[in-house]
C-alpha cells in the first residue's frame, strides 16, 4: 500500500471570519474565536475558506487574515489558509503567502466561475503545488460547477503537494469511489458532516466542519465517536447535526449567514455577514432560536431574548 501523504486527521473547523456592521474585519473577535476552537479540542483550523467569505475580500485581507491566525494558532494547531481564487496568479500569490508565513497548508478550489477543463484544472493545481505548500483540494461542484470525480483526483495525486482531499460533492457513490481510488494516498476528509458517518466507515479521515463554529466540542466529540466506531453516541450528535443543516438551507438565507447567526444567539463572536450577504430579518432569527432551543444548544432564556 503507499504511504499516506500527511498525517492530517480528526475536525479541521473552517472558521467564519467575523466583521463589524461596516464591513470590516472584527480582529479582536476573529481572535477570540480562534481561542475558543484551541480550546474546543478542534484538530485543524482553517481560514478565508468559504465559510469565512474568502469571495468578498481583497487579497490584502485575506493575508491580513492569514498573519492574524498564524500568532493566534501558530503550533496549537494544524494551520489551513484558503487561497482559492479564479486566477491561477492569485492562488499562487496567496500560497506563497501562507507558506512564508508557516503554514501547514492551503486549501484550494478549482477556478470558480471560470469553468475550466480537466486539463485547465490540472494545470491550475500544477502551479500552486510548485510553490511547496501542502494543499488540500476542494471538491465542492455546487460553488464552482466543476466536479472532481475519483479520475480526476488520482491525477492530482501526480504532484506531490496534494496531500488531502475535502469533498463536499453530496455524492455517496462518488466519495466512496474516490476513497477507494486515492484514500491510500490521500487524507480525505467529509466536507458536509450529514455525511461523515458514511463517509468514514467508507475510509475518510476527518470532517472539514462547519457545525464546529456553532457547537464546537461537540462537533468534535461526534468525530472521535464516529472513528472509534461508536455509533450510537456519534448519531445522537449526527441528530442535532442534521437539523443545522437543515436551519443552513431554511428561508433562503445562505448557509454562511445562519451560521453567522446562529453564533450569536450563542454568543460565540461571529459578528455581521459582509455584503452582498445580510443578516437574518426579525422572523428568520426568531424561527432559527426556536431551532436552536428544540436541539438542546440554546437555552430559552437566551431564546426569548432573540424575540
Amino acid at each position: 500500500m503507499t504511504q499516506r501523504r500527511t498525517d492530517w486527521r480528526g475536525v479541521f473547523v473552517v472558521s467564519v471570519t467575523p466583521f463589524g456592521e461596516n464591513g470590516d474585519i472584527d480582529e479582536d473577535g476573529f481572535r477570540a474565536l480562534l481561542g475558543r476552537f484551541v480550546a474546543e479540542g478542534v484538530h485543524g483550523v482553517i481560514v478565508a475558506g468559504s465559510t469565512g467569505e474568502w469571495y468578498s475580500m481583497r487579497d490584502d485581507e485575506r493575508r491580513r487574515v492569514f498573519e492574524l491566525a498564524r500568532r493566534e494558532l501558530d503550533g496549537k494547531v494544524t494551520m489551513i489558509a484558503g487561497t482559492a481564487a479564479i486566477a491561477t496568479r492569485d492562488a499562487v500569490e496567496l500560497t506563497r503567502a501562507a507558506r512564508d508565513l508557516g503554514y501547514d497548508g492551503v486549501m484550494v478550489l478549482p477556478p470558480p466561475y471560470a469553468m475550466p477543463n480537466e486539463r485547465e484544472v490540472l494545470g491550475h493545481f500544477e502551479a500552486i503545488a510548485d510553490v511547496g505548500l501542502p494543499i488540500m483540494v476542494y471538491n465542492n461542484p455546487g460553488r464552482t460547477q466543476i466536479n472532481l470525480t475519483g479520475a480526476t483526483v488520482d491525477k492530482l495525486c501526480a504532484f506531490d503537494a496534494v496531500v488531502a482531499l475535502k469533498d463536499s460533492s453530496k455524492d455517496l457513490y462518488q466519495i466512496s469511489q474516490t476513497i477507494r481510488m486515492v484514500g491510500d494516498r490521500l487524507a480525505v476528509f467529509s466536507g458536509l458532516e450529514p455525511y461523515a458517518v458514511a463517509a468514514i466507515q467508507r475510509g475518510a479521515v476527518g470532517i472539514v466542519s462547519m457545525s464546529a463554529n456553532i457547537i464546537g466540542r461537540q462537533a468534535v466529540d461526534f468525530y472521535e465517536h464516529a472513528a472509534a466506531g461508536r455509533w450510537a453516541e456519534a448519531h445522537a450528535i449526527e441528530a442535532v447535526m442534521d437539523r443545522l443543516f437543515e436551519a443552513f438551507y431554511d428561508g433562503g438565507y445562505g448557509p454562511y449567514v445562519v451560521i453567522k447567526e446562529c453564533m450569536n444567539l450563542l454568543g460565540r463572536p461571529a459578528g455581521w455577514p459582509r455584503r452582498p450577504h445580510l443578516r437574518i430579518d426579525d422572523a428568520g432569527r426568531r424561527r432559527l432560536a426556536r431551532t436552536l432551543v428544540e436541539i438542546g444548544v440554546l437555552d430559552a432564556e437566551r431564546a426569548a431574548a432573540a424575540e
